[in-house]
């Protein structure tokens, strides 16, 4: 049993090695105007090609807890991820701030070998359980709310959303990845705010 959960792990660290180098591709491509720019709320519908439960997924934009109950459930089912993620924001010297809006904490300013990998793959911020780091210091309101939906995804997948979106990157790319769509979707039409 332990072999095969070695083997899982390192299948998942091989497919989000994968998943980098296809959205660092995709990343120059779109420098070098090969491929459209898709902002964190451009509405590019996923494509037909995708399977239907990838085309579920790429719809699925949850709803911010409503009830201190689900908060505090969402709350310790994200805690790992969580955790890393005020990690890397200290290591990366940003101070993060609680954003009641969309009930997250938000890090700006990232420094250190998160910006640079922040960078490298073409990401003006990414969410690691219910902590945003964004390479900018004032990012936009568009970009925060693309990572609320990101944020709503960690509390219901928790840590499972680690190896999710590693699979998902390495099979469609990062701008087909559905958790992606999702969360263009989901920043396009507003649905980040708590209800």
């Amino acid at each position: 049993m332990r072999g095969l959960w070695r083997a899982a792990v390192r299948a998942t660290l091989l497919a989000g090695a994968v998943g980098v180098v296809r959205q660092r591709r995709q990343a120059l491509a779109v420098r070098r105007g090969a491929l459209p720019a898709d902002g964190p709320a451009g509405r590019r519908p996923p494509p037909a090609s995708l399977p239907a439960p990838a085309r579920r997924l790429a719809r699925w934009v949850p709803a911010a807890p409503r009830t201190p109950l689900g908060r505090v459930a969402a709350a310790l089912w994200a805690a790992p991820l969580t955790t890393l993620g005020m990690a890397v924001a200290l290591a990366s010297g940003a101070r993060p701030r609680w954003d009641a809006r969309r009930r997250c904490l938000v890090a700006t300013g990232v420094a250190g070998p998160s910006a640079v990998a922040l960078r490298t793959v073409g990401a003006g911020a990414n969410t690691v359980g219910q902590v945003v780091l964004c390479r900018a210091d004032d990012p936009s309101s568009t970009l925060l709310d693309h990572e609320a939906v990101h944020v709503r995804q960690a509390e219901r997948l928790g840590p499972a959303l680690v190896p999710v979106y590693l699979w998902a990157n390495a099979l469609f790319g990062y701008r087909d990845n559905p958790l992606e769509h999702a969360a263009r979707r989901g920043a396009a039409e507003g649905l980040t705010a708590p209800g």
